[in-house]
Protein backbone atom coordinates (compact mmCIF):
# COMPACT_ATOMS: atom_id res chain seq x y z
CA UNK A 1 0.00 0.00 0.00
CA UNK A 2 2.75 2.25 0.80
CA UNK A 3 4.79 1.53 -2.08
CA UNK A 4 1.45 2.21 -4.11
CA UNK A 5 1.13 5.70 -2.47
CA UNK A 6 5.24 6.60 -3.55
CA UNK A 7 4.50 5.86 -6.82
CA UNK A 8 1.70 8.44 -6.95
CA UNK A 9 3.43 11.15 -5.26
CA UNK A 10 6.50 10.23 -7.41
CA UNK A 11 4.59 10.93 -10.44
CA UNK A 12 1.88 13.94 -9.19
CA UNK A 13 2.12 15.81 -12.55
CA UNK A 14 1.14 12.99 -14.70
CA UNK A 15 -1.51 11.67 -12.45
CA UNK A 16 -3.16 14.96 -13.00
CA UNK A 17 -2.36 15.54 -16.83
CA UNK A 18 -3.98 11.77 -17.01
CA UNK A 19 -6.98 12.54 -15.11
CA UNK A 20 -7.50 15.88 -17.13
CA UNK A 21 -7.21 13.84 -20.35
CA UNK A 22 -9.97 11.85 -18.94
CA UNK A 23 -12.38 14.52 -18.08
CA UNK A 24 -11.66 15.79 -21.05
CA UNK A 25 -12.66 12.84 -22.61
CA UNK A 26 -15.72 11.73 -21.21
CA UNK A 27 -16.85 15.55 -20.79
CA UNK A 28 -16.36 15.74 -25.07
CA UNK A 29 -18.84 12.27 -24.86
CA UNK A 30 -21.31 13.51 -22.75
CA UNK A 31 -21.85 16.70 -24.63
CA UNK A 32 -24.34 16.39 -27.71
CA UNK A 33 -22.94 16.58 -31.28
CA UNK A 34 -24.87 19.01 -34.09
CA UNK A 35 -25.95 16.25 -36.30
CA UNK A 36 -25.75 16.73 -39.75
CA UNK A 37 -29.64 17.21 -39.92
CA UNK A 38 -32.08 18.06 -37.72
CA UNK A 39 -35.15 16.61 -40.06
CA UNK A 40 -35.82 13.14 -38.53
CA UNK A 41 -34.65 9.54 -39.39
CA UNK A 42 -37.50 7.54 -38.98
CA UNK A 43 -40.69 9.58 -40.53
CA UNK A 44 -43.36 7.42 -38.80
CA UNK A 45 -46.01 8.06 -36.31
CA UNK A 46 -49.75 8.27 -36.35
CA UNK A 47 -52.07 10.42 -34.25
CA UNK A 48 -53.44 8.72 -31.07
CA UNK A 49 -56.31 11.07 -29.69
CA UNK A 50 -56.87 15.20 -30.03
CA UNK A 51 -56.63 16.97 -26.83
CA UNK A 52 -57.91 19.60 -27.66
CA UNK A 53 -58.56 22.17 -30.66
CA UNK A 54 -55.13 23.12 -30.05
CA UNK A 55 -53.07 19.85 -29.39
CA UNK A 56 -52.66 16.15 -30.78
CA UNK A 57 -50.96 13.39 -29.20
CA UNK A 58 -48.78 11.11 -31.65
CA UNK A 59 -47.36 7.69 -31.11
CA UNK A 60 -43.78 8.21 -32.93
CA UNK A 61 -41.16 6.05 -33.83
CA UNK A 62 -37.60 7.61 -33.12
CA UNK A 63 -34.10 6.02 -34.64
CA UNK A 64 -30.92 6.68 -33.72
CA UNK A 65 -27.26 5.19 -32.67
CA UNK A 66 -28.00 5.49 -28.95
CA UNK A 67 -31.21 6.07 -27.03
CA UNK A 68 -30.70 10.02 -26.30
CA UNK A 69 -30.52 10.55 -30.26
CA UNK A 70 -33.44 8.06 -30.48
CA UNK A 71 -35.98 9.77 -28.02
CA UNK A 72 -34.77 13.21 -30.06
CA UNK A 73 -35.69 11.29 -33.29
CA UNK A 74 -39.32 10.31 -32.02
CA UNK A 75 -40.29 13.95 -30.78
CA UNK A 76 -39.10 15.18 -33.89
CA UNK A 77 -40.90 12.65 -35.88
CA UNK A 78 -44.14 13.31 -33.98
CA UNK A 79 -43.97 17.26 -35.47
CA UNK A 80 -43.19 15.94 -38.95
CA UNK A 81 -46.44 13.84 -38.90
CA UNK A 82 -48.26 17.00 -37.81
CA UNK A 83 -46.50 18.63 -40.78
CA UNK A 84 -47.01 15.83 -43.17
CA UNK A 85 -48.40 12.70 -42.27
CA UNK A 86 -52.07 11.38 -41.53
CA UNK A 87 -54.99 12.35 -43.60
CA UNK A 88 -54.92 16.43 -42.60
CA UNK A 89 -51.52 17.62 -42.78
CA UNK A 90 -50.52 21.33 -41.87
CA UNK A 91 -48.20 21.03 -45.11
CA UNK A 92 -51.24 20.82 -47.78
CA UNK A 93 -49.81 21.10 -50.88
CA UNK A 94 -46.74 21.44 -53.32
CA UNK A 95 -46.54 24.80 -52.44
CA UNK A 96 -46.51 24.60 -48.64
CA UNK A 97 -44.16 21.97 -48.99
CA UNK A 98 -41.71 23.37 -51.29
CA UNK A 99 -42.01 26.30 -49.02
CA UNK A 100 -41.25 24.59 -45.57
CA UNK A 101 -37.48 23.17 -47.20
CA UNK A 102 -36.16 26.09 -46.37
CA UNK A 103 -37.34 26.63 -42.58
CA UNK A 104 -37.55 22.65 -41.58
CA UNK A 105 -33.92 22.83 -40.51
CA UNK A 106 -34.79 25.32 -37.89
CA UNK A 107 -38.67 24.12 -36.99
CA UNK A 108 -36.70 20.43 -36.27
CA UNK A 109 -34.22 21.70 -34.40
CA UNK A 110 -36.44 23.73 -32.21
CA UNK A 111 -38.89 20.99 -32.20
CA UNK A 112 -39.83 20.90 -28.24
CA UNK A 113 -41.10 25.04 -28.55
CA UNK A 114 -43.85 22.93 -30.19
CA UNK A 115 -44.59 19.69 -27.55
CA UNK A 116 -46.06 19.78 -24.06
CA UNK A 117 -45.53 16.74 -23.18
CA UNK A 118 -44.47 13.12 -24.04
CA UNK A 119 -43.98 9.41 -22.74
CA UNK A 120 -41.61 7.43 -20.96
CA UNK A 121 -40.61 4.91 -23.89
CA UNK A 122 -43.25 2.62 -24.77
CA UNK A 123 -41.27 -0.12 -26.71
CA UNK A 124 -37.23 -0.16 -27.24
CA UNK A 125 -35.10 -2.72 -28.98
CA UNK A 126 -32.34 -2.34 -31.19
CA UNK A 127 -31.94 -3.13 -34.66
CA UNK A 128 -28.35 -3.89 -36.06
CA UNK A 129 -26.40 -0.89 -34.56
CA UNK A 130 -29.24 1.45 -34.44
CA UNK A 131 -31.68 1.93 -30.88
CA UNK A 132 -35.16 2.08 -32.18
CA UNK A 133 -37.95 3.78 -29.46
CA UNK A 134 -41.64 4.43 -29.26
CA UNK A 135 -43.37 7.56 -27.54
CA UNK A 136 -46.10 9.53 -26.86
CA UNK A 137 -45.93 12.94 -27.43
CA UNK A 138 -48.31 15.70 -27.74
CA UNK A 139 -47.98 18.55 -30.31
CA UNK A 140 -49.34 22.07 -30.01
CA UNK A 141 -50.44 21.95 -33.83
CA UNK A 142 -52.01 25.80 -32.44
CA UNK A 143 -48.74 27.11 -31.79
CA UNK A 144 -46.83 24.95 -34.93
CA UNK A 145 -49.65 26.46 -37.51
CA UNK A 146 -49.04 30.08 -36.12
CA UNK A 147 -44.78 29.79 -36.74
CA UNK A 148 -45.43 28.37 -40.45
CA UNK A 149 -48.01 31.54 -40.82
CA UNK A 150 -45.76 33.66 -39.20
CA UNK A 151 -42.78 32.51 -41.95
CA UNK A 152 -45.23 32.89 -44.97
CA UNK A 153 -45.12 28.62 -45.50
CA UNK A 154 -48.90 28.46 -45.10
CA UNK A 155 -51.64 30.91 -44.64
CA UNK A 156 -54.38 30.24 -41.81
CA UNK A 157 -57.38 29.68 -43.09
CA UNK A 158 -59.28 30.90 -40.31
CA UNK A 159 -57.40 34.26 -41.33
CA UNK A 160 -58.95 33.64 -45.18
CA UNK A 161 -62.18 32.92 -43.74
CA UNK A 162 -62.68 36.47 -42.16
CA UNK A 163 -61.78 38.12 -45.24
CA UNK A 164 -64.52 35.53 -47.78
CA UNK A 165 -66.62 35.25 -44.54
CA UNK A 166 -67.29 32.05 -42.25
CA UNK A 167 -70.00 29.35 -42.85
CA UNK A 168 -72.79 28.72 -40.53
CA UNK A 169 -72.89 25.44 -39.45
CA UNK A 170 -75.54 23.26 -37.94
CA UNK A 171 -74.70 20.49 -36.10
CA UNK A 172 -77.12 17.57 -35.51
CA UNK A 173 -78.02 14.06 -34.57
CA UNK A 174 -77.97 11.59 -37.69
CA UNK A 175 -81.66 11.07 -37.24
CA UNK A 176 -84.23 11.96 -34.10
CA UNK A 177 -84.42 8.85 -31.92
CA UNK A 178 -80.19 9.17 -31.54
CA UNK A 179 -80.06 12.10 -30.45
CA UNK A 180 -80.18 11.54 -26.97
CA UNK A 181 -77.04 8.89 -27.60
CA UNK A 182 -75.45 11.72 -29.96
CA UNK A 183 -75.72 14.77 -27.89
CA UNK A 184 -72.59 14.60 -26.41
CA UNK A 185 -70.58 14.24 -29.26
CA UNK A 186 -72.68 17.41 -30.81
CA UNK A 187 -71.60 19.51 -27.95
CA UNK A 188 -68.19 18.55 -28.53
CA UNK A 189 -68.08 18.96 -31.86
CA UNK A 190 -69.82 22.25 -31.69
CA UNK A 191 -67.10 23.24 -28.88
CA UNK A 192 -64.31 22.97 -31.61
CA UNK A 193 -66.31 24.52 -34.23
CA UNK A 194 -66.63 27.27 -32.19
CA UNK A 195 -62.90 27.45 -30.39
CA UNK A 196 -62.13 28.17 -34.32
CA UNK A 197 -64.32 31.03 -35.06
CA UNK A 198 -67.19 29.65 -36.60
CA UNK A 199 -71.31 30.69 -36.13
CA UNK A 200 -72.51 27.39 -35.10
CA UNK A 201 -76.51 26.33 -34.02
CA UNK A 202 -77.39 22.96 -32.73
CA UNK A 203 -80.87 22.54 -32.73
CA UNK A 204 -83.02 20.00 -31.05
CA UNK A 205 -84.57 17.01 -33.74
CA UNK A 206 -87.80 17.88 -31.99
CA UNK A 207 -87.87 21.76 -32.89
CA UNK A 208 -90.80 22.40 -35.17
CA UNK A 209 -89.91 22.76 -39.12
CA UNK A 210 -91.66 25.61 -40.57
CA UNK A 211 -94.19 24.16 -43.49
CA UNK A 212 -92.60 26.58 -46.65
CA UNK A 213 -89.30 24.74 -45.59
CA UNK A 214 -90.77 21.52 -45.66
CA UNK A 215 -92.57 21.95 -49.10
CA UNK A 216 -89.34 23.68 -50.49
CA UNK A 217 -87.20 20.17 -49.45
CA UNK A 218 -90.04 17.88 -51.22
CA UNK A 219 -90.01 20.02 -54.15
CA UNK A 220 -86.15 18.24 -54.73
CA UNK A 221 -87.64 14.66 -52.76
CA UNK A 222 -85.87 15.28 -50.20
CA UNK A 223 -87.93 13.88 -47.28
CA UNK A 224 -85.16 13.90 -44.42
CA UNK A 225 -86.59 15.50 -41.38
CA UNK A 226 -82.88 16.41 -40.66
CA UNK A 227 -82.29 18.12 -43.75
CA UNK A 228 -85.36 20.23 -43.35
CA UNK A 229 -83.96 21.31 -39.83
CA UNK A 230 -80.64 22.08 -41.31
CA UNK A 231 -82.57 24.22 -43.69
CA UNK A 232 -84.55 26.06 -41.58
CA UNK A 233 -81.28 26.96 -39.02
CA UNK A 234 -80.13 29.14 -41.74
CA UNK A 235 -77.23 26.82 -42.39
CA UNK A 236 -74.40 26.92 -44.77
CA UNK A 237 -73.25 23.83 -43.86
CA UNK A 238 -74.82 21.16 -41.46
CA UNK A 239 -73.32 17.92 -39.58
CA UNK A 240 -74.79 14.88 -39.02
CA UNK A 241 -73.59 12.47 -36.19
CA UNK A 242 -73.68 9.71 -35.03
CA UNK A 243 -72.33 6.96 -31.87
CA UNK A 244 -72.16 3.84 -31.62
CA UNK A 245 -71.33 2.38 -27.80
CA UNK A 246 -69.94 -1.10 -27.22
CA UNK A 247 -68.89 -2.77 -24.57
CA UNK A 248 -66.78 -6.33 -23.03
CA UNK A 249 -65.66 -8.04 -19.97
CA UNK A 250 -61.93 -8.41 -19.28
CA UNK A 251 -61.29 -10.37 -16.38
CA UNK A 252 -64.11 -8.89 -13.78
CA UNK A 253 -64.51 -5.73 -15.44
CA UNK A 254 -67.20 -4.32 -17.79
CA UNK A 255 -64.90 -2.21 -20.26
CA UNK A 256 -66.80 0.75 -22.40
CA UNK A 257 -66.09 2.01 -25.92
CA UNK A 258 -67.51 4.41 -28.41
CA UNK A 259 -67.44 5.66 -31.90
CA UNK A 260 -68.22 8.50 -33.56
CA UNK A 261 -68.83 9.63 -36.79
CA UNK A 262 -70.00 13.10 -38.75
CA UNK A 263 -70.15 13.74 -42.11
CA UNK A 264 -70.34 17.51 -43.18
CA UNK A 265 -72.81 18.61 -46.10
CA UNK A 266 -73.22 21.82 -48.34
CA UNK A 267 -76.87 22.33 -47.19
CA UNK A 268 -77.72 24.30 -50.25
CA UNK A 269 -76.28 21.93 -52.54
CA UNK A 270 -76.32 18.48 -50.84
CA UNK A 271 -72.94 17.39 -51.74
CA UNK A 272 -70.64 15.98 -48.57
CA UNK A 273 -67.69 18.20 -47.89
CA UNK A 274 -66.20 15.89 -45.87
CA UNK A 275 -66.62 13.06 -43.39
CA UNK A 276 -64.35 11.10 -40.02
CA UNK A 277 -64.70 8.52 -37.61
CA UNK A 278 -62.76 8.69 -33.92
CA UNK A 279 -62.57 6.22 -31.86
CA UNK A 280 -62.20 5.71 -28.02
CA UNK A 281 -60.31 3.26 -26.09
CA UNK A 282 -61.50 0.60 -24.09
CA UNK A 283 -62.35 2.12 -20.60
CA UNK A 284 -63.21 0.70 -17.41
CA UNK A 285 -65.75 4.13 -16.81
CA UNK A 286 -69.28 3.77 -15.39
CA UNK A 287 -71.01 5.50 -18.05
CA UNK A 288 -70.57 6.33 -21.70
CA UNK A 289 -70.44 9.80 -21.77
CA UNK A 290 -66.50 10.16 -21.53
CA UNK A 291 -65.88 7.39 -23.78
CA UNK A 292 -68.00 9.30 -26.09
CA UNK A 293 -66.43 12.77 -25.92
CA UNK A 294 -63.30 11.28 -26.09
CA UNK A 295 -64.03 10.21 -29.73
CA UNK A 296 -65.76 13.12 -30.62
CA UNK A 297 -62.48 15.00 -29.59
CA UNK A 298 -60.89 13.23 -32.98
CA UNK A 299 -63.80 14.26 -34.86
CA UNK A 300 -64.05 17.35 -33.97
CA UNK A 301 -60.49 18.38 -34.93
CA UNK A 302 -60.49 16.48 -38.39
CA UNK A 303 -64.08 17.65 -39.37
CA UNK A 304 -63.37 21.63 -38.50
CA UNK A 305 -60.15 21.18 -40.94
CA UNK A 306 -62.22 20.05 -43.30
CA UNK A 307 -64.90 21.84 -43.53
CA UNK A 308 -61.88 25.23 -43.50
CA UNK A 309 -60.50 23.93 -46.60
CA UNK A 310 -63.29 22.99 -48.02
CA UNK A 311 -65.20 26.27 -47.54
CA UNK A 312 -62.49 28.22 -49.05
CA UNK A 313 -62.51 26.14 -52.40
CA UNK A 314 -66.18 26.61 -52.34
CA UNK A 315 -66.39 30.41 -52.23
CA UNK A 316 -63.53 30.55 -55.13
CA UNK A 317 -65.93 28.36 -57.20
CA UNK A 318 -68.61 30.94 -56.06
CA UNK A 319 -71.06 30.44 -52.39
CA UNK A 320 -73.93 27.75 -52.93
CA UNK A 321 -77.44 29.11 -52.70
CA UNK A 322 -80.68 27.04 -52.84
CA UNK A 323 -83.84 28.98 -54.52
CA UNK A 324 -87.11 27.78 -54.60
CA UNK A 325 -89.65 29.43 -56.73
CA UNK A 326 -93.40 29.40 -56.55
CA UNK A 327 -94.94 31.01 -59.63
CA UNK A 328 -98.19 32.65 -60.35
CA UNK A 329 -101.11 30.18 -60.92
CA UNK A 330 -101.49 30.63 -64.91
CA UNK A 331 -98.44 32.09 -65.77
CA UNK A 332 -95.49 29.38 -64.91
CA UNK A 333 -94.55 28.59 -68.43
CA UNK A 334 -93.64 32.60 -68.84
CA UNK A 335 -92.13 32.99 -65.74
CA UNK A 336 -90.10 29.68 -65.59
CA UNK A 337 -88.79 30.74 -68.70
CA UNK A 338 -87.51 33.97 -67.25
CA UNK A 339 -86.67 32.84 -64.16
CA UNK A 340 -84.09 30.37 -65.74
CA UNK A 341 -82.97 33.24 -67.88
CA UNK A 342 -82.26 35.26 -64.88
CA UNK A 343 -80.48 32.82 -62.53
CA UNK A 344 -77.75 32.34 -65.46
CA UNK A 345 -77.64 36.09 -65.44
CA UNK A 346 -77.20 36.63 -61.87
CA UNK A 347 -74.52 34.08 -60.58
CA UNK A 348 -71.96 32.26 -62.59
CA UNK A 349 -73.04 29.09 -62.15
CA UNK A 350 -77.17 27.45 -62.06
CA UNK A 351 -78.70 24.71 -62.08
CA UNK A 352 -81.97 23.67 -62.17
CA UNK A 353 -82.77 20.33 -59.73
CA UNK A 354 -86.19 19.73 -60.21
CA UNK A 355 -89.68 21.99 -60.91
CA UNK A 356 -93.45 21.12 -60.19
CA UNK A 357 -96.47 22.33 -61.87
CA UNK A 358 -95.30 25.82 -61.44
CA UNK A 359 -92.56 25.81 -58.87
CA UNK A 360 -89.06 25.42 -59.65
CA UNK A 361 -86.31 24.62 -57.35
CA UNK A 362 -82.62 26.14 -58.68
CA UNK A 363 -78.91 25.87 -57.31
CA UNK A 364 -76.98 28.79 -57.48
CA UNK A 365 -73.47 29.36 -56.78
CA UNK A 366 -72.51 32.83 -56.75
CA UNK A 367 -69.61 35.33 -56.46
CA UNK A 368 -70.88 39.08 -55.72
CA UNK A 369 -73.94 37.69 -53.06
CA UNK A 370 -72.83 36.85 -49.69
CA UNK A 371 -76.18 35.85 -48.47
CA UNK A 372 -80.00 35.12 -49.27
CA UNK A 373 -80.95 39.39 -49.05
CA UNK A 374 -78.14 40.06 -51.57
CA UNK A 375 -79.09 37.62 -53.82
CA UNK A 376 -83.05 38.84 -53.40
CA UNK A 377 -82.05 42.46 -54.40
CA UNK A 378 -80.07 41.32 -57.54
CA UNK A 379 -82.85 38.87 -58.50
CA UNK A 380 -85.66 41.52 -57.88
CA UNK A 381 -83.66 44.02 -59.94
CA UNK A 382 -83.09 42.24 -63.09
CA UNK A 383 -86.52 40.22 -63.27
CA UNK A 384 -88.34 41.09 -66.45
CA UNK A 385 -91.36 38.49 -66.14
CA UNK A 386 -95.28 38.74 -65.40
CA UNK A 387 -95.39 40.78 -62.13
CA UNK A 388 -92.60 41.13 -59.31
CA UNK A 389 -90.59 39.20 -57.15
CA UNK A 390 -91.71 39.09 -53.46
CA UNK A 391 -89.97 37.31 -50.69
CA UNK A 392 -91.31 34.54 -49.26
CA UNK A 393 -88.63 33.28 -46.67
CA UNK A 394 -84.57 33.63 -46.71
CA UNK A 395 -82.65 32.10 -43.99
CA UNK A 396 -78.63 31.59 -44.91
CA UNK A 397 -78.08 30.16 -47.80
CA UNK A 398 -81.85 29.00 -48.59
CA UNK A 399 -84.48 31.81 -50.51
CA UNK A 400 -87.94 30.92 -51.14
CA UNK A 401 -89.42 33.36 -53.14
CA UNK A 402 -92.90 34.26 -55.36
CA UNK A 403 -93.14 35.96 -58.74
CA UNK A 404 -95.89 37.06 -60.97
CA UNK A 405 -98.82 38.91 -59.91
CA UNK A 406 -98.93 40.09 -55.92
CA UNK A 407 -101.00 38.67 -53.36
CA UNK A 408 -100.69 35.08 -55.89
CA UNK A 409 -100.14 33.09 -51.96
CA UNK A 410 -96.81 31.25 -51.32
CA UNK A 411 -97.81 27.88 -51.72
CA UNK A 412 -95.06 25.53 -53.30
CA UNK A 413 -96.67 22.96 -56.04
CA UNK A 414 -94.79 19.68 -55.93
CA UNK A 415 -96.86 17.94 -59.00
Amino acid sequence: MTNVLNIKSRFPLRSSLIALSAAVVFGCESTPTEPETYVPTSRQGQEVEAISAAEVTIRARGIGQDMATARDDARRAAIWVVLHGGSHPLLIDRDARRAFEEHQEDIFRNATDFITDYSRPLSRHQDGDRQIVEKEVRVNEARLMEELVALGVITDPMEVLVELGRPRIAVIPQSADKEDKARPAITMISEYLQERGFDVEVPRATDEVDDIIRQAAALEGAADPMYELALQTGSDIYITVDVEESSRRIGGSEVLRAGVSAIAYYTATGDQLGATTGHSPERDVSGYRSVVEEAANAVGNRITRQIARSWINELERGRPFKVVVSAEEGQASAIGREIHRLMRAVCNESTRNAAGSSSFDYTLRCTEQNDAMDLLLDLEAGYAGPGVIERTLDSGSLLIITAGESGHGSDIVIE
